[in-house]
């Protein structure tokens, strides 16, 4: 068994192929153990502190229930509760250190990347990325898991990555998260993306030299069509670069004038269609994190259909979250 006691969750890179197998694994076990009506008391009496700094659905709620079913509990530490917040009174340091004396794990969701790596260097316990304009992690191991559900080995897989239009902004944390899973665990990733959105080529570089290791594969292009043929998953998402991301507070998360123009042209051609998904293979299956745009992103069609599974995808980040703060917060995990 992994030993992953006070280990922090940032990023995918912060983790082997085996350990990321073994956190999957770990919530495939916790889950169906739930199915089965078992609460396994993993987190009894331990807190969780929960800094979320933008919206957030089933990050949230994944945590706050998955720390619940343990025996734990989650601590809402939002901006009217810290000093650092809107009344900016506080050192971050002092922040952090103190809520390290309170409680055993922080799940921390940034608008930027540095206070939440500021973060994970002054605490002495575990900090779970819950999301960043960089990284995702917890995302890309809850879609590696529900992969894995449907496919098994996912070194036999090929994954379409595929940008939707939305007006919204979300960062590209998943991307660069995905890109990196891709180059662990040694499946195929073909990204389709508009010139102008393309991914953090640092990390894209980082993932190829991952996936020249495991047998991966990762490549990117400019149309669906060459992205998704021979595709057991495609997966869509939208995104922008982490400096659009970051103005998302200024402008409700839709960019400048400028910004929205230049990508409503792109509105029409990247949205993913039954057409499209057509081209794939037959019993390819359609993902999205969420929230969705609907009928921009993906339209209903695609959505309603048997090949959507992104409430199998939505329901695996309780699962997974519930196995990384096991494995990082708690002292036993026996399985």
């Amino acid at each position: 068994m992994q030993n992953l006691k006070g280990r922090d969750c940032i990023s995918i890179d912060g983790f082997s192929a085996e350990e990321i197998e073994f956190i999957v694994d770990v919530g495939r076990q916790l889950k169906r153990e739930l199915k089965m009506g078992r609460y396994n008391p993993l987190l009894l009496g331990k807190s969780l502190a929960a800094i979320f700094e933008t919206p957030s659905t089933r990050t949230s709620i994944s945590f706050e229930a998955g720390v619940q079913q343990m025996g734990g509990h989650m601590l809402w530490l939002d901006s009217h509760r810290l000093w650092v917040g809107e009344a900016q009174e506080e050192d971050w340091h002092d922040t952090i250190k103190t809520i390290a004396r309170y409680c055993d794990g922080i799940a921390y969701r940034s608008i930027g990347q540095a206070r939440q790596l500021s973060a994970a260097e002054f605490a002495d316990i575990p900090v779970i990325n819950a999301s960043s304009p960089v990284e995702h992690p917890c995302q890309a191991f809850a879609d590696a898991e529900t992969m894995m559900e449907k496919k098994g080995d996912l070194r036999k897989a090929k994954v379409a990555f595929c940008w939707g239009y939305r007006t919204a902004n979300p960062p590209a944390g998943l991307t660069n998260s995905t890109m990196l899973m891709a180059g662990k665990l040694g499946f195929e990733l073909v990204i389709a993306c508009p010139e102008g959105f393309d991914p953090d080529m640092d990390v894209y570089r980082r993932a190829q030299e991952c996936a020249s290791l495991s047998g991966g594969k990762i490549s990117l292009v400019r149309s669906y069509e060459e992205a998704v043929h021979d595709a057991d998953f495609i997966n869509v998402y939208s995104w922008v670069s982490p400096e659009m991301f970051a103005k998302g507070l200024e402008t409700h998360f839709q960019g400048d004038a400028t910004f929205q123009a230049r990508k409503a042209a792109l509105k029409e051609e990247w949205r993913l269609s039954a057409r499209v998904v057509g081209l794939a293979r037959k019993d390819c299956m359609v993902m999205h994190c969420m929230p969705i745009s609907r009928n921009t992103e993906v339209t209903d069609e695609v959505l309603n259909s048997p090949a959507s599974i992104i409430f199998d995808q939505a329901e695996n980040r309780l699962h997974v979250q519930k196995a990384i703060m096991a494995l990082t917060m708690s002292a036993t995990v026996n399985f």
